[in-house]
């Protein structure tokens, strides 16, 4: 299996916990696909949705959406890059999701400006908890424990590495 990302900006406040027949839609497609949805991670303003998937690849998912009449901005496949050791959890009350788009990165690269983003977040008390990179290498977003979203912009800004958005987050699951 894959992991496949669905993001979703909208202009209306998108609320999952009232399924749709769209959705409902989405989700036989998905079923039919093979594909089992994660977790989604959405923005408290409620307008930015993120959603994980386990699928045969992105175009099965991208299929299911499509077929139901699903709404999304970007579909993509990607690996989970998670840290060594423990594991943190989602903290909800600081839950935050960093994006960004770039050129195709190279392992040492990413390597390089991982170890120094990381050693910053520490000294602002903000812990990695895991991050999706889009298989083409151009797509990155980290999930963070931070105190606030100005923290992990400081850190961006600092280490002159580009970002499209940080956002408060909120995770559903089943």
């Amino acid at each position: 299996m894959t992991i496949t990302i669905v993001e979703t900006l909208s202009d209306s406040p998108l609320t999952p916990e009232e399924l749709t027949d769209v959705d409902y839609r989405v989700w036989e497609c998905l079923t039919e696909r093979n594909a089992t949805w994660r977790y989604s991670l959405l923005s408290v303003d409620r307008h930015r949705m993120i959603c994980t998937f386990d699928a045969p690849d992105a175009e099965s998912v991208r299929e299911s959406y499509r077929k139901a009449g699903g709404f999304f901005n970007r579909i993509w496949a990607g690996e989970i890059v998670k840290p060594e050791g423990i594991q943190p959890q989602h903290n909800e009350a600081i839950l935050k999701v960093f994006e960004g788009t770039y050129p195709p990165i190279s392992q040492a690269e990413l390597d390089e400006v991982s170890h120094k983003t990381l050693n910053c977040y520490v000294e602002r008390g903000i812990e990695w908890i895991q991050s999706y990179l889009s298989f083409d290498r151009t797509r990155l977003i980290c999930e963070l424990n931070a105190p606030d979203l100005e923290s992990v912009r400081e850190v961006q800004r600092k280490l002159n590495i580009p970002f499209d958005r940080v956002w408060s987050a909120m995770v559903i699951r089943h």
